[in-house]
C-alpha cells in the first residue's frame, strides 16, 4: 500500500500512527523525499507493507522531478494507495485533482484507492459532526488518533491480495501447529472444545485457509 496526498495533508503523521515508525514530521515542502516502508498489521492479522511518499505540489521544480519521480515507484507497485486529504483546509478539493492528476499521470489512477480525510479535530463541532464515511472514504485524525481503528477495517475489507473469508473449523487439539497459525494469522471469532476437537469460526486469508482445507467445515 501507498500513501500519497497534496503536501502537509498529514501523509507521515499518519503513517507513524499505523507503523508506531518515527518518520519526520513536517509541514516543510519535500520533508519526505524517500519513500519509507514499514509493516502494518490488519484487524484480520493479515500484514501488509505501508509506504509513505513524498507530498504532491502543483508545478514541480524542474529539478526536483526525478527525485521526485524516483519516490513514487511505491505508488505503481500498490496494491492499494492510500489518499490522504487535509479536510480543514479551504483548497482540499482543488488539492485532491490535483492529486488525482498526478496519480494519473502515473498510471496508477485506476489503482484500488481509498480517500483518508485527515485533520477532522480542527474542524468546527458542527462539520465535524456531519461528517459520515462511506465504501470509499474514512474521516480521521492522525493526530489524535480518531477513525484509525475504522480505517483499517476499511483497508482490510478493500485488500484484495490474500483476501479473508470466514469459516467454520473442526480442527484436532493434538494439531497444536495448526492452532498456532490460526491464532497468530486470523481473526477468531468464537472457540469450543469437545471431544479433542476444537471448533472454530474464524476469518482467515487465502493463504492461511489453504493450509487449513482438510478441517474445514463446509
Amino acid at each position: 500500500m501507498a500513501l500519497v496526498g497534496y503536501t502537509n495533508a498529514g501523509k507521515s503523521t499518519l503513517f507513524n500512527a499505523l507503523t508506531k515508525a518515527a518518520v519526520l514530521e513536517s509541514p516543510r515542502m519535500f520533508a519526505t523525499l524517500d519513500p519509507t516502508l514499514r509493516s502494518v498489521s490488519l484487524p484480520s492479522k493479515r500484514k501488509v507493507l505501508l509506504s509513505d511518499t513524498v507530498g504532491f505540489i502543483r508545478n514541480l521544480p524542474h529539478t526536483l522531478v526525478s527525485s521526485f519521480r524516483a519516490t513514487l515507484e511505491e505508488v505503481q507497485r500498490a496494491s492499494l494507495v492510500l489518499h490522504v486529504s487535509d479536510a480543514s483546509s479551504p483548497l482540499s478539493a482543488e488539492q485532491d485533482a490535483q492529486v488525482d492528476e498526478v496519480l494519473k499521470e502515473l498510471e496508477a489512477g485506476d489503482k484500488p484507492k481509498l480517500h483518508i480525510k485527515n485533520k477532522v479535530d480542527l474542524l468546527p463541532p458542527k462539520q465535524r459532526d456531519s461528517l459520515r464515511d462511506d465504501a470509499s472514504t474514512v474521516h480521521v485524525s492522525a493526530a489524535k488518533g480518531v477513525g484509525l481503528s475504522t480505517l483499517l477495517d476499511r483497508i482490510d475489507q478493500t485488500l484484495a491480495e490474500d483476501a479473508t473469508s470466514r469459516v467454520r473449523l473442526r480442527v484436532p487439539q493434538k494439531e497444536g501447529k495448526a492452532l498456532a497459525m490460526l491464532e497468530a494469522q486470523s481473526r477468531i471469532y468464537s472457540r469450543q472444545y469437545a471431544d479433542g476437537v476444537v471448533e472454530l469460526e474464524a476469518e482467515i486469508p487465502e493463504s492461511v485457509a489453504r493450509r487449513m482445507r482438510a478441517w474445514l467445515v463446509n
